[in-house]
């Protein structure tokens, strides 16, 4: 019998274009590919996000059994994460009148980020039903990564109060279940370890010379990749520095943001101006899923210059196109990069990137077999492994609450 999951992902669509703004990434991609594949199992998934533009509709099927739900809590406009807390009382009651409305019972709710989790403890309590969730990140442990950018108190708070009450937590990588444990007080067994995924049949190699051909890039000469958000904690900054130190005098390309308009993308344009390198470096703003493959081939190596992932997502995308990747050695990046044989891990040190990708560019042996073991170690990522191992903790929590019912009736 099919089951209807209440998926929460207040901050931010699964429709918005990864990368095109500051707060859509990886976790678009996330929420949308796992509940695509658990709507091809026994699971019916409505995602609630938070309305942000007047005309959009209130519902949108992205599969006959997926659901984009648009909620109306704050305005209908862009509006700063940090800033949404005021608004989520609002949508909690809003998701309840939608599922009231349309005489929707969920079997579980399952949050993304800490604002969807304030909701989702609401939601959940409201409902009598488990509540997992995904942090994405964690407050606590961006901070350990970058001492010098403060977290709200109200999301530290608000994250250690979803620990103590959530049913589950889903982590990405083991490295991340211990410090959610250690650091943040979860129990062990309340956190499982489920990694993101991949689709294997997109990002899949594309012929090098034909895809610079169609990029307009040089054929004979190296280029270096970053995609993702112009967030300073993703690094672009320190791509173009370290591009700036090497001998090698590459090709950049920078993959995300808005090409007009951008006070971001403006400010590595200007950066790259100082650096001398603007004559070098191509600003393809965000890019879709299905020309990512493309441009991912195009490139000798993707740079992946986080102060932390709890992931890494464009990193196992890379990969499975046959890119390798050098990354700072951090986060979900030591599970995902093979130091020495699919890329490299570094200190989150422009000197250290610069070393560490002149190197790899002078030794095309070298390369060579980092680009021929890249995909091989990322073929354990499919969307379809994922969501199967999402599928049984679902079970799993819904068998505990089934067998807590019958005893109750003893």
């Amino acid at each position: 019998m099919s089951s209807a999951i209440a998926m929460l992902s207040v901050h931010t669509s699964p429709l918005v274009l990864p990368g095109s703004a500051k707060d859509a990434g990886g976790m678009n991609v996330y929420i949308r590919e796992m509940a695509l594949e658990l709507s091809r199992s026994q699971f019916t998934v409505d995602i609630f996000t938070r309305r942000t533009q007047p005309n959009q509709p209130e519902v949108v099927f992205l599969a006959p059994r997926v659901r984009i739900i648009h909620i109306e809590a704050g305005p209908p406009a862009p509006v700063q994460k940090h800033d949404l807390y005021q608004y989520l009382p609002t949508f909690a009651r809003q998701v309840e009148a939608f599922a009231r409305r349309e005489h929707r019972y969920y079997a579980l709710v399952h949050s993304h980020y800490w604002l969807s989790g304030v909701v989702a403890l609401h939601l959940a309590n409201s409902w009598r039903v488990p509540h997992i969730t995904m942090f994405h990140t964690l407050a606590y442990l961006k901070h350990l990564a970058n001492p010098a950018e403060v977290e709200p108190a109200l999301r530290l708070a608000m994250e250690r109060r979803l620990i103590q009450q959530a049913d589950r937590i889903i982590a990405t990588t083991h490295d991340e279940r211990l410090q959610i444990i250690r650091h943040c007080g979860a129990l062990p067994n309340q956190v499982e370890v489920i990694p993101c995924g991949v689709d294997l049949r997109r990002f899949v190699p594309h012929d090098r010379q034909e895809a610079r051909a169609r990029l307009g890039l040089k054929a004979d000469q190296p280029v270096l990749l970053f995609v993702g958000r112009l967030d300073p904690f993703k690094g672009p900054d320190v791509f173009l520095k370290a591009a700036a130190m090497m001998r090698k005098k590459a090709q950049l390309v920078v993959v995300g943001g808005k090409i007009a308009g951008d006070p971001e993308l403006e400010k590595l344009r200007e950066l790259a101006r100082e650096l001398g390198l603007h004559r070098r470096v191509h600003f393809l703003g965000a890019r879709p899923q299905e020309e990512l493959p493309m441009i991912y081939s195009a490139v000798d190596v993707t740079v992946v210059p986080s102060y932390h992932e709890s992931f890494g997502m464009a990193a196992v995308e890379s990969l499975a196109c046959g890119t390798p990747v050098v990354a700072t050695r951090a986060g979900g990046l030591m599970t995902i990069i093979h130091h020495g044989q699919t890329g490299y891990l570094v200190p989150r040190c422009p000197g250290f990137f610069a070393e560490r990708l002149d190197t790899l560019l002078n030794s095309p042996d070298t390369l060579n077999a980092m680009r021929a073991a890249a995909r091989p170690s990322v073929l354990h990522y499919s969307w379809q492994s994922v969501a199967r191992q999402m599928s049984e903790v679902y079970e799993d929590v819904l068998s505990a609450v089934s067998e807590e019912a019958e005893v109750a009736l003893v």
